[in-house]
């Protein structure tokens, strides 16, 4: 009866788990019909591993360079499809976070960044939520790795109206430009706090 239990629940909830690299949410396992004593069971054999409040990820899942990011982001939106995430979200990585994600940079948030369209309650020390009740354009976003994120172009700018150094930013703007993940034209149209010279200057000044 146990064995029987405990298959249960990872099969239940197996379509969601795989289309979110193996995550899944209390309530997702809920709508899945899979019960609070079920999941703990599942626990104590080790086949769920619980990794924050209400988020599970299947045993034997993977490496995830993401993974605390990622168990933030269901956190903030537990009941949301892992479909309708990335295809009509209202939760997007944004900021430090997004480079992070992205891959640009050398940027490291000291807590994880989103913009929402809703406030979310989570405790302050870990989130920072900016909510944009109009939401973002469909250009100003990417699917990454999973995430709706902030695309390279709006990152930038996010990045510029937030006051991080130039430095960083050059770094970050200079990494940009060189992978083709953004054109000078569209930079120069965003008319940065630095100019694009003064931050690719401190960029080469930063790496030498």
């Amino acid at each position: 009866m146990k064995v029987r239990s405990r298959l249960n629940v990872v099969r239940a909830i197996e379509d969601i788990a795989v289309a979110q690299s193996g995550y899944f949410t209390r309530a997702q396992a809920a709508e899945s019909g899979v019960q609070d004593f079920q999941l703990q069971r599942a626990v104590a054999y080790q086949q769920i591993h619980r990794l924050g409040y209400g988020v599970y990820r299947v045993a034997g899942a993977g490496q995830d360079d993401h993974q605390d990011l990622r168990v933030m982001w269901l956190r903030l939106e537990p009941t949301s499809r892992p479909r309708a995430r990335t295809k009509n979200p209202t939760l997007w990585v944004s900021h430090n976070s997004a480079a992070t994600v992205l891959g640009l940079g050398v940027l490291t948030p000291s807590k994880h960044e989103f913009i929402s369209t809703t406030r979310r309650q989570l405790r302050a020390d870990k989130a920072k939520v900016r909510v944009r009740s109009a939401g973002l354009a469909r250009s100003e976003w990417v699917v990454r790795d999973g995430f709706a994120v902030t695309s390279p172009l709006r990152t930038l700018a996010d990045l510029d109206a937030t006051g991080t150094d130039g430095g960083h930013l050059g770094t970050y703007l200079s990494d940009a430009l060189h992978s083709g993940a953004i054109q000078r034209s569209d930079v120069d149209a965003l008319n940065l706090s630095q100019s694009t010279d003064a931050l690719l200057a401190m960029a080469d000044k930063t790496g030498s």
